[in-house]
């Protein structure tokens, strides 16, 4: 047994020996990494590279590799990835060892060999196994609750066992009053918002070297904390209303509702939408039952906490019962009206005719009083209201509003008082009626009264009947008869009486015979120019028939003794009576007669005219009212629009109008002109104008303003008047006044002193006359005042009109004309008159009875 060790041994020293030679001659098995021993964390990847060293590689075998039993790994099948297995490159000598996952059963001894020229060669590595760091309960994000005990887990696993150390930002932590390292994790006591942060977990084994390090982030959560607010709501009936509930919290809280009455979670209940992450409940549709108490909680992984809100609902106020009331008069009235709602409506009353309201109280010296009061009914109050009137009138018949109101909003309701009274006929216009040839008329009678009256009707203080001409329409309150009167008989009082429960009355209706106007009693001619004439006219009474509607004239020329051929005019009553289109210096009989709805008067005794011959225009009439003395304050400070009535041109056509304006002031109560200078003419080419728009006046300055109408025979009297411009505030381009209205009067009396003055001197010196010569004792003759000298001031004078023919004496007008309606005698009115134009006086001549057919010419 000895031997067999001898021997052995001495085969290994010669196997040494050779292989000894042979690597002293370079030939050899190298294996990469070249460390004889590695160590390998388990679950990670091997790669060992066994190369052959040789000075010709060609003849070394291609080297294999055995595992720690001494069994060949062979390569991997196509596809395939076993575990162990190794991979040859021929072209290298190489042989590539590959572990994927390595296990503590895969450690060892491991071995390459080949043959170099039937001599073995062989290299070998030892493979360790050991577990390295790994963090198998350590999460990245961890969360505390504030005031609780947290662990903040960091479980370690590592073979041998690792070293723990704990970090918070950047600060070594150590076991005191406040943490307590875990072989697991670090202990927080009592966790505040201060422990938030980031925390380093690491871990340290000494024997190998390793080091490995966990950075958790640490959140601390804090409970919920009810932010404060109103604890009383309000909100609306049939709105859409929202209520917020609010709390503070780590991580940000959800929130949830429920009724505290009904203990119903709103999220999930119709009408109710709740909002959990901002905590937001919804009515859609708010019910009169919705209000109450309702309770908000608000929770996260800290905790949860609440707090209850009152929600007080509003419900606008309706109004259920208003009955209307039929009271006699002198009684007393009563309306009550009733409402509910939320808080209890407050109920007043008003009558639609009168804006004042009636609250609770007494009213009209206690005649009127109001009384209301409230009480709960189910989810809403109810209010009563009643309004008490005594005594009552006609007046007081009506409508009546009910208003009820509250927060909430308010309701209305027409109620009617009706207040019954006996038939009156107070309102029936107390007027005849007129009826002429037989033609048929109606009579109304309209009883007014509650209830409503019946009606019948007396005439003669006999029951009236219905007759072929006499028909009756309606019993009341209206009723109304038609009548024929055929019969004089039929003309006369009618009586209408009306009755209800409450009384009768009576209404009395004359029916009258119509006849025409009688005579017109006087016509005067008022204003004649060359081509028109105006006249007063007197119509006769009417006692005798209807109201006169209208008069009417027939005028012919003088000389033209038939009116058949005459011309008409018929003007409404009242209207201007005004005759136009007439030739200068021509003479004209007038007739006049009444119209009423009978027909035409008889015609009065006629009216000889003179027009005089053509002259100048009549003097133009502003539009408006405005006096000629009086000072019009314009709205502008730099314009002005004139408005006049196209004047009687007196038998020439008006070609054109001139407007003059120059600036003046008002010296002892008289207009005077600053200055002819001053003074700006415009002319109008127009024979229809009837307004102009003066521009470019100064600012703050008062103006004369003359409008003269123009013919080819001359100018007219000029209508004028005063204006004071505005002050210019914003004027585009009017003028600055250089003066003051104070400095042009001053600059104005300096002037006429300086001029009397020297005009005195001059008649002193040439003629020994005037005020200085009468001191020294010379002899003074009289001269005109100073005004004279003064003249250049005043207004031009338009020139004078030509001159009239002489007066012309009328003569009566033939009385062989036929009375248009009837005969009137010789009562025929005689008159003469005249009338002053221009400086001369025209004579008009009525008299005669004319006698004539009405003519339509």
């Amino acid at each position: 047994m000895r031997a067999q060790r001898v021997r052995a041994t001495g085969v290994a020293a010669l196997v040494v020996l050779l292989a000894s030679i042979t690597g002293c001659v370079g030939q050899s098995l190298k294996i990469f990494p070249m460390q004889k021993e590695q160590t390998v964390a388990i679950g990670k990847s091997v790669v060992l590279t066994c190369q052959a060293d040789a000075q010709d590689p060609s003849l070394i075998t291609q080297p294999q590799w055995k595992d720690p039993k001494g069994l060949v790994i062979n390569e991997a099948a196509p596809g395939t990835r076993p575990e162990i297995y190794t991979e040859a490159m021929p072209t290298k000598q190489l042989q590539l060892l590959y572990i994927s996952s390595i296990t503590p059963a895969m450690a060892g001894n491991y071995t390459c060999v080949a043959t170099y020229t039937n001599i073995p060669l062989s290299a070998s590595v030892i493979l360790d196994t050991y577990v390295a760091i790994t963090f198998t309960n350590a999460n990245e994000n961890q969360y505390a609750t504030k005031g609780q005990e947290f662990k903040v887990m960091c479980e370690v696993t590592a073979e041998p066992a690792p070293t723990i150390d704990w970090f918070k930002e950047g600060v070594p932590i150590e076991t005191g009053d406040r943490y307590v390292i875990h072989a697991n994790g670090l202990l927080i006591k009592n966790v505040q918002e201060s422990d938030d942060g980031s925390y380093m977990c690491r871990a340290v084994v000494i024997h190998t070297g390793e080091l490995s390090e966990r950075e958790i982030n640490v959140e601390v959560y804090t409970a919920p904390e009810m932010e404060e607010r109103d604890q009383v709501v309000v909100i609306k009936e049939g709105e859409t209303a929202q209520i917020t509930c609010k709390a503070r919290g780590k991580p940000p809280p959800t929130y949830s509702w429920i009724k505290a009455s009904t203990r119903e979670n709103l999220a999930t209940t119709s009408r109710f939408s709740v909002n959990e992450n901002t905590g937001l409940l919804t009515f859609s549709r708010v019910e009169a039952s919705d209000y109450g108490k309702y309770i908000c909680s608000a929770s996260n992984p800290a905790g949860q906490n609440e707090t209850e809100i009152e929600v007080e609902v509003l419900v606008r106020p309706k109004i259920f019962e208003l009955f209307n009331a039929t009271v006699s008069e002198k009684m007393d009235g009563r309306l009550e009206c009733k409402a509910t709602g939320r808080p209890a409506p407050r109920i007043s009353f008003r009558k639609l005719s009168n804006p004042d309201r009636f609250t609770n109280g007494a009213y009209d010296n206690g005649r009127i009083t109001v009384e209301t009061s409230s009480r709960q009914t189910g989810d809403q109050m109810e209010s009563s209201g009643v309004i008490t009137i005594s005594n009552l009138n006609r007046t007081d018949d009506g409508l009546y509003e009910c208003l009820a109101e509250n927060d909430g909003g308010e309701a209305r309701k027409n109620g009617h008082l009706t207040v019954q009274f006996k038939p009156t006929f107070q309102n029936m216009p107390d007027i005849p009626i007129w009826s002429w040839n037989g033609q048929p008329v109606n009579i109304s009678c309209i009883a007014e009264s509650i209830p409503n009256a019946t009606i019948k009707w007396r005439h003669r203080d006999v029951d009236l009947v219905e007759t072929p001409h006499i028909k009756i329409f309606g019993s009341g309150p209206i009723s109304y008869v038609t009548i024929s009167p055929v019969d004089r008989a039929m003309f006369g009082v009618y009586k209408c009486i009306a009755t209800n429960i409450l009384g009768e009355a009576e209404h009395i209706i004359e029916l009258r015979e119509g006849f025409p106007p009688g005579r017109v009693i006087q016509a005067i001619q008022e204003t004649i120019t060359a081509t028109s004439v105006s006249f007063n006219i007197v119509g006769p009474a009417e006692d005798m028939g209807p109201p006169i509607l209208a008069f009417t004239t027939q005028y012919k020329e003088n000389s033209n003794f038939d009116w058949n051929l005459a011309r008409n005019r018929t003007w409404s009553i009242n209207s201007p009576y005004i005759v136009e289109n007439l030739r200068p210096m021509f003479t004209y009989d007038f007739r006049f007669a009444a119209v009423n709805q009978v027909g035409a008067g008889v015609w009065s005794a006629p009216l000889t005219v003179i027009t005089p011959k053509t002259s100048p225009p009549q003097q133009p009439k502003w539009r408006e009212n405005i006096s000629s003395d009086s000072l019009i304050y314009g709205k502008y400070a730099d314009k002005y629009e004139l408005k006049w009535k196209v004047p009687a041109d007196n038998g020439e056509p008006i070609d054109m109008y001139e407007i003059s304006y120059c600036p003046v002031v008002k010296v002892s109560g008289e207009w005077k002109v600053v200055s002819e200078s001053q003074c700006t003419i415009e002319e109008l080419k127009s024979y229809d104008a009837i307004s102009y728009e003066v521009r470019g006046l100064y600012p703050d300055t008062r103006y004369r303003m003359h409008v003269r109408a123009h013919n080819v025979l001359g100018y007219s009297l000029p209508v004028e008047l005063y204006l004071q411009t505005a002050l210019g505030v914003g004027s585009g381009f009017a003028p600055p006044q250089l003066l003051s209205s104070g400095a042009i009067i001053g600059v104005a009396l300096a002037g006429v002193f300086i001029c009397l003055l020297i005009v005195d001197l001059l008649l002193l010196c040439f003629r020994r006359q005037g005020f200085i010569a009468t001191i020294c004792g010379k002899r003074a003759k009289k001269h005109k005042e100073d005004e004279a000298k003064l003249g250049s001031t005043k207004p031009r004078a338009p020139p004078s009109p030509a001159p009239l023919p002489p007066p012309v004496k009328l003569v009566p007008t033939p009385t062989d004309e036929k009375e248009p309606l009837k005969d009137t005698g010789d009562d025929g009115l005689k008159r003469n008159s005249s009338v002053e134009f221009d400086g001369r006086r025209v004579y008009a001549t009525s008299g005669g009875t004319i006698i004539g057919k009405n003519s339509a010419v």
